[in-house]
């Protein structure tokens, strides 16, 4: 059995996360349970890119903040540390608000970096994981995401936070090494979190996004800041609360299938405010269509024919080509300020939707969703 807290908070006003981060962590059995004097304490927020907190893209720096003063008063050691894919750490770290957090309270802000060999663990799926040495290398790690859809997983919640511990490109390469396949996607990000053990997991759910995760989608107010030893129960906890078929999220198939976490909902305990008073109606999470619908050799059919795809909005695109740099599969070309697809290269990962700064990569729903779109699937 696993314990989840929820706590009810309603804005970003700094005393009131204070005291909601406090008391989520208290219900848990206080900071003292994870952190010990002397010990070094990586916060690692979801930092996805170049942008200010009002965009609900990234972990609020207010959230951080308390979870450094809890740190501190324990006798640790907090640094904050993330490895962006794209832009660049001290754009990300400006951008977001984290370098005036450190500022204020003295503390290392570290760009995640020496890609190292994890321990192999008994049940990891991945035989070579290679994950940033400042993580691996932490007394503990203090995991704090954001509450997001994404148009890939469906969420990016506790568990694959911890992506970003991946450094870099290197992202992309596990794209392509696996983005045909959401489960074992979503298995990856399980061996990570294997590797990392977070001591706590806090989330960020006071405003949310929904829709276009996990970049372009639109804030929703979810006031909840959650917190657990297990981020496997945390996030199934969640998908729950914002009424998501649990089926219909990887990384809960992934981690019932391997018996890693808590994925049954009856075996969670919850403490802190009601679960019920954090119902979200008409949450909008993003539907997903099978990467592969038919055996291998059908792959050019269904993808040409089943299966959604991207395709540009030219009246939004600024034609910045980050989307044709970051592609995993180099599926995509600028050619005369314009994107061109090669659908026969593209494997579905949709990183270019998750980059684009401006919303302009769209989805061309494929007829095998629009079938269970008619029949209510």
């Amino acid at each position: 059995m696993s314990t989840v807290s929820l706590v009810r908070c309603e804005s970003y006003e700094y005393q009131l996360i204070d005291s909601s981060v406090r008391r989520a962590v208290n219900l848990l059995g206080g900071i003292s349970r994870f952190v010990k004097p002397g010990n070094r304490v990586l916060l690692k927020p979801n930092l996805l890119s170049a942008n200010p907190p009002e965009r609900h893209i990234t972990t609020n720096p207010a959230v951080v903040r308390a979870v450094a003063a809890l740190v501190i008063e324990a006798g640790g050691l907090p640094f904050i540390g993330d490895s962006p894919a794209l832009d660049s750490f001290k754009r990300v770290s400006e951008k977001t608000g984290m370098a005036d957090i450190a500022g204020e309270l003295g503390i290392e802000l570290i760009e995640l970096t020496n890609p190292t060999p994890a321990a192999h663990q008994d049940n990891s799926l991945f035989k070579k994981l290679e994950i940033a040495a400042q993580a691996l290398e932490a007394d503990a790690v203090i995991n704090l995401p954001k509450l997001k859809t994404h148009s890939q997983m469906l969420f990016t919640l506790g568990v694959k936070n911890l992506f970003g511990t991946i450094v870099a490109q290197r992202k992309a390469e596990w794209h392509y090494m696996v983005g045909v396949n959401r489960d074992t996607f979503a298995s990856l990000h399980l061996d990570i979190y294997l590797a990392i053990k977070p001591a706590l997991t806090i989330m960020d759910g006071i405003v949310g996004m929904e829709g276009h995760g996990p970049s372009n989608g639109s804030p929703r107010h979810v006031n909840l800041i959650a917190a657990s030893e297990d981020a496997v129960a945390l996030d199934v906890a969640v998908c729950d609360i914002l009424k998501a078929p649990l089926n219909s999220f990887p990384l809960y198939r992934a981690a019932k299938e391997r018996d890693i976490g808590e994925t049954d909902l009856g075996r969670i305990l919850f403490k802190g405010d009601p679960v019920e008073s954090f119902a979200v109606k008409d949450f909008d999470s993003p539907a997903l269509d099978s990467l592969r619908v038919m055996p291998g050799v059908f792959d050019c059919f269904s993808k040409r024919f089943l299966v959604s795809k991207p395709f540009c909005d030219r009246h939004k695109c600024i034609a910045c080509g980050q989307c044709a740099e970051f592609c995993p599969a180099g599926a995509l070309q600028m050619k005369k300020q314009r994107i061109i697809f090669n659908y026969e290269k593209c494997i579905r990962c949709y990183c270019c939707q998750e980059i684009c700064p401006q919303d302009a990569i769209q989805f061309k729903t494929g007829l095998l969703v629009r079938l269970l779109n008619r029949m209510n699937r």
